[in-house]
């Protein structure tokens, strides 16, 4: 298994951040299923053979053999597979400028026709656990991802959001912690609470707690996936009270505890 960082990529207008927190590929049979939540990453998969289903809405929809297929961060979904599959899967974020998850405003799963002789080379460099195999799994997978953006017509233009909601929302993801208040970022950023208020839901639909709050328990989610720091030591980070505060906070969003959502096949 090889777990990438980041990688930076210039492209279609501005700049685009890619974060993969988990990647590899696997053979499944009729056992693998369940439930997501509000999932907190992207996830982009290639079906090398047979097929699997996602239930979306209560809607069955089957991913099926040489297609990619991304899930929306944000998604709640069932998931399963009635014979066998072997697929590839990366868990992702892709940013622009403003921070914000690209994918995360989509409400549908995002099909692209197979192409096989990428799916064949990143298999390859899955099975390697090098800093060269990492690049060229970046690199591809980043090209795979501009390929979806250019194909569903997904909107990363410099104009799309103000000022002061890009200040904002740079200032909210480099100190993100339950004690951010709106008055410390409307004094961070050199603007008005009011207007703060107003750009964040005039842009994005919601309240600035409300976008802090959902940032949070996505950031911890994503922090457990990658099993490097205790709940504790997580909870402390993102400034939660206590850790009992948090993981009553993780389920309320996630649907499970923690160290339930630990035990998850990150797949």
């Amino acid at each position: 298994m090889l777990k990438i960082n980041e990688y930076n990529g210039k492209g279609l207008a501005k700049e685009l951040q890619l974060k993969v927190f988990y990647c590899g590929s696997a053979k499944l049979d009729s056992s693998w299923q369940g439930r997501v939540a509000c999932a907190p990453v992207s996830k982009l998969y290639y079906v090398k053979t047979g097929s699997f289903y996602l239930i979306l809405d209560g809607n069955r929809i089957d991913l099926t053999e040489g297609n990619w297929y991304l899930v929306p961060s944000g998604s709640s979904y069932e998931y399963g597979c009635d014979r066998g599959t072997e697929q590839l899967f990366f868990h992702l974020t892709l940013t622009g400028t403003e921070k914000i998850d690209l994918f995360g405003r989509q409400s549908a799963l995002l099909r692209l026709q197979g192409n096989q002789n990428p799916a064949e080379q990143l298999a390859e460099l899955l099975a390697s656990d090098t800093e060269i195999a990492a690049h060229g799994i970046k690199n591809m997978v980043m090209n795979i991802l501009i390929k979806l953006i250019s194909e569903y017509n997904i909107g990363i233009s410099e104009d799309r959001y103000s000022s002061c909601l890009i200040k904002a929302l740079n200032y909210i993801d480099k100190n993100l912690s339950k004690t951010l208040t709106i008055k410390g970022i409307s004094d961070a950023i050199f603007v008005s609470e009011s207007t703060l208020t107003k750009c964040m839901r005039q842009e994005l639909g919601t309240t600035v707690n409300h976008y802090i709050d959902d940032l949070i328990l996505n950031r911890a989610a994503q922090m457990i996936a990658e099993g490097v720091l205790s709940f504790n030591d997580i909870s402390n980070r993102l400034g939660f009270c206590d850790q009992f505060y948090f993981s009553r906070k993780f389920k309320a969003k996630f649907g499970v505890t923690p160290s339930e959502y630990k035990k998850t096949p990150n797949i």
